[in-house]
């Protein structure tokens, strides 16, 4: 944590600081514990919930459940591209109530992540189309 202040620090004339943790398993309360105070010290003005489309519905439940606690204020959808199958927008959005801010469609940093429009989703998720 004193790592992350000094960085956090030294980039305070920037105008915007992401930072990304490392993944932890949602039933792992002591991990959730260590992430809150992760985020509390860092002080973001945003904190998104990355899930990937590709999430089975019953561990869709299961993560957001465990991640709820941290007050996260967004959603991102990845891995847009590796399914064909994108019912998972739905149910990620339906149980987080939180709005998605981005999805991803690829690897390729920033050209791949995307400010989704919700017609496109709807026609994802009712199958009119796809990205592959």
């Amino acid at each position: 944590i004193k790592e992350m202040e000094e960085a956090i620090k030294c980039m305070s004339d920037c105008d915007v600081i992401l930072i990304d943790t490392t993944g932890r398993s949602s039933k792992n309360t002591m991990q959730i514990s260590e992430l809150r105070a992760f985020i509390e010290k860092a002080e973001p003005d945003y904190v998104n919930m990355v899930i990937s489309a590709t999430t089975k519905n019953r561990d869709i439940k299961n993560i957001l459940n465990g991640y709820s606690g941290l007050g996260y204020d967004n959603v991102i959808i990845t891995k847009l591209d590796e399914t064909t199958v994108y019912g998972s927008i739905y149910n990620i959005a339906k149980r987080a109530n939180k709005p998605i801010s981005f999805v991803t469609v690829g690897q390729n940093v920033p050209e791949d992540i995307k400010i989704p429009e919700k017609e496109e989703l709807a026609r994802f998720i009712l199958g009119e189309e796809t990205l592959c």
